[in-house]
């Protein structure tokens, strides 16, 4: 049968065709082994683990090709033969095979590679903003590190926190919040080098790494970076302002490795953040222990939490016009473990407002309050009450729905209530802010801007508070005695309210000079420890009495009196 086969193809095939045939597919062999040697190195170059197997292929290529060169040689100096051509497709074949063999393992090594990068990029950076993350963050500094070592050169480590993001992410929902993250960086870009490292830290906090940067220009940057966000981020429509905190902390002066260099700096960010006016702090040694007295404040605080260990004591406030008490304030106190007096609020509420722990502090406090509010009313005595709301819990949801359950709880007229607010709270999210307080004040409860004049109230949004009063803040009444521009400041105010048909309230009373000049502006309600410090429950009404029943404060021409807000 082969016989008859090859004496067919002889028959039609003359020999100058057989070798030209053969020569061509020799040739395609030839071609397809030569092409085949570039990807082969390129394989040597990304497969580390067998490279040394790629290139005994590859030398196994060379010495096919070397044979086919010989083999062409040999067959250009003879006639053709019918097994010439049969040889020639093996050899067009083979090499054939190899090229795909070498190109397919090219592309599927670059697929793996590509896939590895790809994986690798997603474990180093931040998925929301593409930055690099706290991984690479510390492969950086460790780099950065090494760097300074050779060069005897110093390194900046700068964290960033944004202030109020979380009320700006409960407020406007995840999708304005992940928004204003994508906007941090390009304005953070603009501050510093190429050659400098930009990470999110988490959460709301950036980090900045600035190699060969002395404490001068540090600060310098951090100035300028702050000065960016100070900016308005115009996100759908909605223009958005936030300011940041920044800690400050230097290698080889602060630490000499990344965990310290990072944790110095976020005791440093703290600092800046507890800081009233300072919007970055530099590292120094003397803030280690109050950072390990933050920590320990926060297990100790969400204990005393769980085992309502917080107490509530009231400071009188006194009416000007009356002539005696017409309410209280509640202050949260919570007492030392030694049972040796309490800690101060400015210690442990802005634990609670950066950990989350300020809801339960605040909804404990409100359940505390409408209970001696309750049993004020057994003992047939009338006593309006104030309570604080921190700028986190006015922009929760079940706030107004809190409030109505403890009104139905404990019984209590809702006129006799006032929930007192932060100026700068509501101008966070005017729109949600007058959205809660507009159901607060739908269930009878009064409301009060606290500490007036340190922030920027809308004066619209003031006028449609319902039952609205101000407490003019006590930075400006403690010197308003002294200093002539706090004295205006409180008239104005008192003017302002007065013009609103809303009541004032002068805080921070510490003298009687303070005071006269309080009764002389026409204030109308005045509250401060010249008057009485804040009191447990049941040594207020005494001294309520005491105020009551002695003479006016501020020994001025007696006016007439209106009954005791205390009897029934």
């Amino acid at each position: 049968m082969q016989a008859r086969s090859v004496f067919f193809c002889s028959a039609f095939l003359v020999p100058w065709a057989i070798k030209l045939i053969t020569i061509i597919l020799l040739l395609t062999g030839i071609l397809c082994l030569s092409i085949a040697v570039v990807p082969t190195r390129q394989i040597c170059g990304l497969e580390k683990k067998h490279r040394l197997a790629w290139r005994c292929l590859g030398a196994l290529i060379l010495l096919f090709l070397a044979g086919y060169l010989y083999y062409g040689g040999y067959l250009l100096r003879r006639p053709a033969r019918m097994y010439d051509l049969l040889i020639s497709i093996i050899m067009a074949a083979g090499g054939i095979f190899v090229i795909l063999v070498t190109r397919l393992s090219l592309q599927t090594l670059e697929t793996i590679k590509k896939i590895a990068d790809r994986e690798r990029h997603r474990a180093l950076h931040d998925e929301l903003t593409e930055l690099p993350n706290r991984s690479l963050l510390y492969e950086r500094i460790e780099q950065a590190i090494l760097e300074a070592q050779r060069h005897e050169t110093t390194i900046a480590i700068l964290l960033m926190d944004l202030n109020r993001f979380k009320e700006i992410n409960d407020t406007l929902g995840h999708f304005y919040g992940d928004y204003l993250l994508q906007m941090i960086a390009p304005r953070m870009w603009e501050c510093i080098r190429q050659t400098d490292t930009i990470a999110r830290f988490g959460g709301d906090e950036f980090a900045v790494v600035l190699p060969g940067v002395e404490l001068e220009q540090a600060v310098n940057i951090a100035e300028k970076i702050a000065k960016t966000m100070d900016e308005p981020f115009h996100v759908e429509g909605n223009s958005l302002s936030i300011d940041v905190s920044i800690g400050i902390a230097l290698y080889p002066r602060h630490g000499t490795d990344s965990d310290t260099l990072l944790q110095h700096a976020d005791i440093a960010l703290y600092a800046a953040k507890k800081t009233s006016g300072a919007f970055y702090s530099i590292y120094n040694a003397g803030l280690d222990d109050h950072s390990m007295k933050r920590l320990m404040l926060t297990v100790e605080l969400r204990e005393a939490l769980k085992k309502e260990q917080l107490v509530l004591h009231y400071q009188p406030k006194y009416s000007l016009l009356s002539r005696e008490v017409c309410g209280v304030e509640a202050l949260v106190r919570w007492p030392r473990a030694n049972g040796k007096g309490f800690m101060a609020p400015a210690d442990f509420i802005p634990i609670a407002e950066k950990t989350g722990l300020i809801r339960l502090l605040t909804y404990q406090v409100l359940e505390k309050a409408f209970a001696q509010s309750a049993e004020w009313k057994k003992q047939d005595i009338f006593l309006p009450v104030a309570i604080n709301l921190s700028t986190k819990v006015l922009h929760d949801p079940d706030l107004p729905d809190h409030v109505k359950t403890l009104l139905e709880k404990w019984e209590i007229d809702p006129r006799i209530i006032t929930l007192e607010i932060t100026e700068s709270s509501m101008m966070i999210d005017p729109v949600l802010a007058f959205k809660t307080i507009t159901a607060l004040g739908e269930l009878g409860v009064h409301l009060s801007i606290d500490d007036f004049g340190t922030g920027y109230s809308s004066l619209a949004l003031l006028k449609r508070l319902p039952g609205c009063e101000l407490k003019i803040d006590k930075s400006f009444i403690m010197n308003m005695a002294e200093n002539p521009n706090d004295l205006t400041i409180v008239k104005t105010s008192i003017d302002l309210a007065r013009n609103m048909n809303l009541q004032v309230v002068a805080e921070g009373v510490e003298t009687r000079e303070t005071l006269e000049k309080l009764t002389d502006l026409n204030c109308e309600m005045a509250q401060g420890f010249y008057l009485s410090p804040p009191l447990p429950a049941a040594e207020v009404l005494d001294k309520i009495a005491e105020l009551n029943t002695g003479s006016h404060p501020a020994k001025t021409a007696d006016s007439p009196t209106a009954s005791s807000p205390i009897s029934a």
